[in-house]
């Protein structure tokens, strides 16, 4: 079963740093160099000086230990859970809804907690050494579930006042301490015996099962409903945001793919490779054969792989399209997606085919932008696909499958900042 657990969260002090809409990033991963200095340049109290300090992960540990020091940061007294509300634009006016707090660490061998991609040895490297020079989360793993019949609301109401409130790029922000027996009890009751997919974070879970393992001497995580909590083990938690499947507000995008480089495909001989194993549909290269490429892509089923193809050497789009091999995807469910048919039929077997290497690949959640630098022949090419659905990875979960990385696209990002949770046991 879950446990998920009150902490005592550590926040900015609004009358030490002003205004929190400058102390606040979205998560480092998706933070370059230059959004990195801007961000820098908002507040001396900017949380990217802690999560990608410019000079070394002991400068931001020594930053951090300095704000604590200083209170710019304090550490709330009492263990909370923190209610977290997004409020955003994406085909209308949207909330997603979901809770902060310390989730208990436990082996993907358990079955609690399942990954849905794979990840990269050297990203969980960096992050483990920001850890243990720190030796708290700053950015927290953002998990879902299933309890459809779980609706947590601030005491107030919606129209209330909350502990943070900030718009970042677009979208709202609100953060809501919750320390009443009552909703702490019901917050622990809705995780008890749910399954939590780690939707965003993998690495960063994968580096805390690495801290606990060095923390505690390679100490196998108790597993015991009666373990250890957060201020007696703050090593065998680490900080989680938790929502529901069932949140009308849960936004999956897809991620698009860039081709920045095919290894020399030919694409009139891609184009006739492709028709052997899927329908092919063309449309001309202007507005009106957009708006038919993309509203075809959308119509494919849920029983369809599909994708929006554009190629720079050729003069029209591609819909290809094929139908799910349903009995493969008994046994298989990652076989099923479309980011399993793309990887494998699309840049596999269609590549090869027509002299292409191994794809040099980027990612975009724009497909209209995709689209414009394809024809302005900045880019080599771009498939577009429809987003993975919440039962799809639910499924692959289960089956111990995992997808390629940046198969989902969880929309709006957390905000990095709003809280972190200190890894230091009481005394320390």
């Amino acid at each position: 079963m879950a446990r998920f657990r009150p902490f005592r969260g550590i926040r900015y002090s609004p009358g030490e740093v002003g205004s929190m809409d400058d102390v606040v990033a979205p998560p480092y991963d998706v933070i370059d160099g230059a959004r990195r200095d801007a961000l820098y340049d908002t507040s001396p109290f900017n949380v990217t000086r802690l999560i990608l300090n410019r000079e070394s992960h002991a400068a931001a540990a020594e930053q951090y230990e300095q704000w604590l020091g200083d209170g710019v940061l304090t550490r709330d007294q009492t263990p909370a859970f923190y209610l977290y509300a997004q409020d955003f634009q994406c085909e209308g006016a949207k909330r997603r809804v979901g809770v902060i707090g310390a989730l208990h660490l436990e082996p993907f061998s358990a079955g609690v907690v399942l990954p849905h991609e794979t990840t990269f040895a050297h990203h969980k490297e960096d992050r483990l050494a920001l850890t243990e020079a720190a030796k708290a989360n700053l950015s927290p793993i953002f998990g879902v579930y299933s309890n459809p019949d779980f609706v947590l609301e601030p005491e107030g109401g919606w129209d209330g006042a909350a502990d943070i409130d900030v718009i970042h790029e677009g979208v709202r922000h609100r953060l809501w301490a919750v320390s009443d027996a009552a909703s702490v009890g019901r917050i622990e009751e809705a995780l008890a015996g749910r399954t939590v997919f780690i939707a965003d974070g993998h690495h960063r879970y994968e580096t805390a099962l690495n801290y606990h393992a060095k923390a505690y001497g390679g100490q196998e995580l108790p597993l015991e409903d009666d373990a250890p909590g957060d201020d007696e083990a703050p090593g065998s938690h680490v900080l989680a945001f938790l929502a529901a499947f069932e949140d009308p507000g849960m936004v999956i995008l897809p991620t698009h793919r860039e081709l920045l480089s095919s290894g020399g495909a030919d694409h009139q001989a891609f184009e006739r490779a492709l028709a052997t194993d899927f329908r092919v549909e063309t449309f001309a290269k202007n507005d009106s054969g957009r708006d038919g490429l993309l509203g075809g892509l959308a119509g494919c089923g849920v029983d369809t792989n599909g994708f929006a193809v554009a190629l720079r050497d050729l003069d029209h789009y591609l819909l290809i399209s094929s139908e799910v091999d349903k009995v493969a995807a008994e046994s298989s469910p990652l076989s099923a997606l479309d980011v399993s048919a793309l990887h494998t039929r699309v840049l596999g077997r269609a590549f090869e085919a027509a002299g292409g290497k191994e794809a040099e690949l980027a990612y975009s959640v724009d497909p209209l932008r995709l689209l414009d630098r394809v024809d302005s022949r900045d880019l080599e090419g771009a498939f577009l696909m429809n987003a993975t659905r919440p039962e799809q990875m639910a499924a692959v979960c289960h089956s111990g499958e995992l997808m390629p990385q940046k198969s989902t696209y969880f929309f709006p990002k957390l905000l990095t900042g709003l809280v972190f949770h200190s890894l230091k046991r009481d005394g320390e």
